[in-house]
């Protein structure tokens, strides 16, 4: 370690015995042993699917620049008809689309339990998306000045579908009216709920943990393919959304494009769980 010495130091100032400073530095440097070589089996068993997520990452955010120019070309009488929406939806997908990275950081370093957590944003992203390409400019124009108070989601009464006299809108109230097949997905959101908050399904029935083995402390490798391919499916479907707004023939042929090379980043994450662990995902 670099900073042995000072740490010591630091060790000593506070009081702490010597040995115990050194036993402290030796468990340090034993973890960052065990790191680098889960690392390195991470990157020989995973790597191409860890590689089909990038290049997902790259088609997806390649269509968005493309896209992205095509509106700005656009006569402004006619952007201007959907300004609001384009700006909210544009921004949700940015960002999805750090969500993402962050979500494929956690997956190769051994975190399916925290990329799972990440996911849950993400999918709620994908709501408020819907929820504003359905209900339109009002709603979206409503959503971006919230950005600078307190409301969490009462912006969504602009949409006109709630009664005045109710209180407060919840994101449940959001997800029922926007038009993403909730029942699809609610097993996966109720099990990232569970993961992101202290319960005790989330403690014990880890995705990390392989049937018949000890709940795991540290990484991981069971467990990876779900988060990565639920944060996929995501980004495409928010940035589906956003590319909705003004359907462009070139945006369409790379939404396609994006489509197919999803269903190969499924297919690999599958197969290599299947491989390594002889059980379904």
């Amino acid at each position: 370690m670099k900073n042995r010495e000072s740490i010591s130091q630091a060790f000593k100032s506070a009081g702490f015995p010597d040995t115990l400073a050194y036993s402290v530095l030796t468990e340090i440097a034993k973890d960052r042993a065990r790191e680098k070589s889960f690392l390195l089996k991470a990157e020989e068993d995973w790597g191409a699917a860890f590689e089909y997520s990038e290049c997902f990452y790259v088609i997806i955010t390649r269509a968005v620049s493309t896209y992205s120019k095509y509106v700005s070309s656009l006569p402004e009488d006619e952007r201007g008809e959907k300004q609001q929406s384009y700006t909210a939806l544009r921004t949700l997908l940015d960002r999805a689309s750090q969500q993402y990275l962050e979500i494929l950081t956690l997956v190769k370093n051994g975190f399916s339990d925290g990329a799972f957590a990440r996911w849950r944003s993400m999918y709620e992203l994908s709501a408020i998306s819907s929820f504003i390409l359905k209900y339109g400019e009002p709603v979206a124009e409503k959503f971006i000045e919230a950005s600078d108070s307190e409301d969490r989601y009462d912006w969504a009464m602009a949409s006109g579908i709630f009664p005045e006299t109710k209180r407060h809108v919840t994101f449940g109230d959001i997800l029922r009216l926007c038009d993403i097949d909730a029942e699809v997905w609610k097993e996966n959101y109720t099990v990232a709920n569970q993961t992101v908050h202290a319960s005790p399904q989330g403690t014990f029935g880890r995705l990390g943990e392989q049937d018949g083995k000890e709940i795991p402390s540290q990484r991981s490798e069971f467990g990876l393919s779900a988060p990565a391919i639920h944060s996929a499916n995501t980004l495409a479907l928010v940035a589906s959304m956003l590319f909705s707004l003004y359907p462009e023939e070139e945006t369409m042929e790379g939404l396609k494009l994006a489509a197919g090379w999803l269903d190969e980043l499924i297919d690999i994450y599958t197969k290599t769980h299947e491989k390594l662990f002889g059980t379904e995902n």
